[in-house]
């Protein structure tokens, strides 16, 4: 089996990324993983995160075993939703983390400074402490209604613009997005996108990561521009 990814190259994969895919056991079996990976990896997503809510721990290390080699070989970090203790066993690049999970300060302590870790937030005031915590990166929304979260109400897009000044590490938009909503969302400030369901569902994966990252555009970030 190929070793897991190098965590300087996993921070950097993470600096480059501007799509990021959840694996999502909602939406697709753990069988069609390493398929769905490998055609997304293909269209241009650039950070992946195993999300099994209703799968033993078992069965979500013996998934994330699968796939961390497969995209280690191209130079992409897989991070597990929640369960820190299986970061290490898995090799996986980190973990992401919700606001009711273990803490950024608590899940640092435990992995290290060389994991990636990443927070979901649902307000301005939510981004800017989980920056302060020292998360590695930020997951913003959801913007829209989602079948991911229907618990959570949407933000909206507005809100992107409240966070592109005091937020400087990397934030993903996310929350019932699909091209046109993901072009809104760059015209908002928007640089970089978490989507589910539409690239999961897609008859064609690779091409419907390329058509997200097409909507994203390619003109310097708003947000960079904002600040020079």
């Amino acid at each position: 089996m190929a070793p897991a990814l190098d965590p300087s190259r996993a921070h950097a994969a993470l600096q480059q990324a501007r799509l990021y895919a959840i694996l999502d056991s909602s939406y697709a079996p753990t069988s069609s993983w390493p398929s769905l990976a490998t055609k997304l990896a293909d269209g241009g997503v650039g950070i992946f995160q195993l999300r099994a809510k209703k799968l033993s721990k078992d069965e979500i290390l013996a998934a994330a075993k699968i796939l961390v080699p497969l995209l280690a070989q191209r130079g992409l970090p897989l991070l597990l939703n929640d369960h820190p203790d299986l970061v290490a066993p898995s090799g996986a690049a980190g973990c992401h983390l919700g606001q009711d999970d273990l803490g950024i300060p608590e899940a640092r302590r435990l992995l290290g400074s060389s994991a990636l870790l990443g927070l979901s937030t649902h307000s301005p005031c939510q981004a800017t402490a989980g920056q302060a915590l020292g998360a590695d990166y930020l997951g913003f929304g959801p913007l829209y209604a989602t079948g991911t979260k229907p618990d959570y109400p949407p933000i909206g897009p507005a809100k992107i613009r409240e966070i592109l000044r005091p937020v400087t590490i990397p934030f993903f938009c996310i929350g019932g997005l699909n091209p046109d909503r993901v072009t809104e969302a760059a015209s908002l400030g928007a640089t970089r996108v978490c989507v589910v369901s539409h690239l999961l569902l897609a008859p064609d994966p690779t091409k419907a990561a390329r058509e997200v990252l097409s909507r994203l555009g390619t003109s310097l970030p708003m947000k960079d521009a904002l600040r020079s």
